[in-house]
């Protein structure tokens, strides 16, 4: 796996590093309270035959951020936790005796991410457990069989479901269930309020058996909207798709989508929240008019990222990427265009009024997510975000479906190129004009701060940036009749 964050484990802070837990030692007995104030005791779960897995993480860790982020232990949740057969019980520990509610939500720099978000299983925030189960370095996992024997699980940065759950059933055999599945939530964007679209939703296989049909329900409360069916050969833990075409939705709607069916039968928990999701329904962005701003957050491999736009009749109006790779390892990390903000003023063809599609595109199909900044991309109308995606690891392509729309105007009277200039451009912070009224300036940074403004602007007066970090600028320039906007580079 390319770009790994799973490179071993990290020292715990503060804890010389011990041996583990010789395999099959009895586990120590433990009651901890969980953040939803649920209290947990091993020796209860042990009594009623369950096998016991904890992992011991920190938020700032980013190898267990990696393991966290594969999702093996929600995999082993929804098939034979409480969410699936009841046959197991999975417990995330927070190791960090420092951390906080914040650093859990992904809220500070130092963690790698909101751990709670998504998470069906018991999160516990209680270092107590480092020193009985000899935790010398995070993450560490332990398997912990019904008869009370621990053992410690390794190569945590090659773990997959698939890879566990053999080691797993060397503790207990697991019954697991036959149809069982999760339906994921639904995402679509309106070009206007009410009207018809396209939209796909994912399903899973939890079960112990393949998946060969399904059958997915699009439902406005009881009412059945659409119907559509999965046929395939989807092996456990592996997803499909249902693809639901043309369908007439209205934004005021609560929607949901049901999975109704698995190989022609009724789930096998009818009952369970797995099996109905929701549907998020998007309208997409008005721009003012058809002169936009993109600005483009890099990852760490900015020579892997490109970007498109595309009409109505997937015609490419813009794009940009892939970036300048740089030398810091073999696959282009770093260099001047990562971790950074890329922008792009973008002229539509006036007349155009209408919604187009964003594509965001990975050459190496592992999306945009490494390295410390935000990643995504926004388009920006008169200072105005009227689309934004931030994203982690999407693979290699991911379509924003009636992104934004315009109104098929250039600009609103803007200001003619004949009767206004700014100049030199790129400067050394020094920006002279010749302008035929008086104007007033408003200079943002990539992130839409304001960095200066100027009222009174006459021809011939001058504008100095030289105080500015280098880089690029717009500049929002208003008369008494028209205005525009203009890319300033301080070299």
């Amino acid at each position: 796996m390319k770009k790994t964050l799973l490179t071993g484990l990290l020292a715990l802070a503060g804890l010389t590093a011990q041996a583990q837990l010789p395999a099959g030692s009895m586990a120590p007995d433990f009651t901890l309270t969980d953040i939803n104030g649920v209290s947990h005791n091993l020796q209860s779960y042990l009594d009623d035959g369950k096998t016991v897995m904890i992992d011991v993480s920190a938020t700032w860790c980013g190898p267990c951020w990696g393991l966290h982020e594969k999702h093996v232990m929600s995999d082993l949740y929804y098939s034979y936790g409480p969410g699936g057969s009841d046959e197991m019980v999975i417990l995330f520990i927070e190791g960090d005796g420092s951390t906080t509610m914040a650093d859990l939500n992904g809220e500070t720099a130092a963690s790698q991410g909101n751990w709670i978000a998504n998470t069906p299983y018991p999160i516990i925030d209680d270092a107590s457990l480092n020193t009985p189960y000899q935790v010398g370095g995070f993450p560490t996992m332990y398997r912990i069989c019904s008869d009370g024997t621990a053992y410690n699980m390794p190569n945590l940065s090659n773990t997959t479901t698939a890879t566990i759950l053999p080691q797993i059933l060397e503790c207990n055999a697991l019954t697991g269930l036959e149809n069982h599945g999760k339906v994921y939530k639904g995402e679509v964007n309106l070009c206007e309020a009410t009207g018809a679209s396209d939209f796909g939703i994912e399903i899973k296989n939890y079960g112990t058996n393949a998946i060969t049909s399904a059958q997915v329900s699009l439902m406005d409360g009881e009412t059945v909207v659409a119907t559509q069916d999965f046929s395939g050969n989807l092996a456990a833990y592996a997803t499909g798709s249902v693809e639901f075409t043309d369908v007439t939705l209205d934004t005021s709607i609560d929607y949901t989508v049901q999975l109704t069916q698995i190989n022609g039968e009724a789930p096998a928990l009818p009952e369970s929240s797995l099996n109905t999701n929701g549907v998020e329904i998007g309208l997409a962005g008005q721009a003012d008019n058809n002169f936009i701003a993109v600005l483009v957050h890099t990852d760490n491999y900015a020579g892997e990222i490109s970007w498109d736009i595309k009409d109505a009749d997937g015609n490419v109006v813009a794009n940009g990427g892939p970036y300048e790779a740089g030398t810091d390892d073999q696959w282009g990390g770093g260099g001047p265009d990562a971790n950074t903000t890329k922008m792009h003023l973008v002229s539509i063809p006036e007349g155009t009024a209408e919604c187009f599609t964003v594509n965001m595109y990975d050459s190496f199909n592992d999306g945009w997510q490494y390295g410390s900044t935000t990643h995504g991309l926004e388009v920006i109308s008169n200072d105005v975000t009227v689309f934004s995606s931030i994203v982690s690891n999407f693979g290699g392509e991911l379509s924003h479906q009636n992104a934004f729309k315009t109104n098929g105007v250039l600009s609103n009277n803007q200001l003619e190129t004949s009767t206004f200039s700014v100049y030199p451009n790129p400067s050394n912070g020094v920006f002279n004009f010749s302008t035929e009224e008086t104007v007033a300036v408003t200079v943002m940074d990539l992130t839409g701060k304001v960095v200066f403004t100027a009222e009174e602007i006459n021809n011939g007066d001058t504008m100095n940036l030289s105080a500015l970090q280098k880089g690029m600028y717009i500049a929002k320039i208003s008369g008494a009749s028209a205005e525009r906007t203009e890319k300033l580079v301080i070299k």
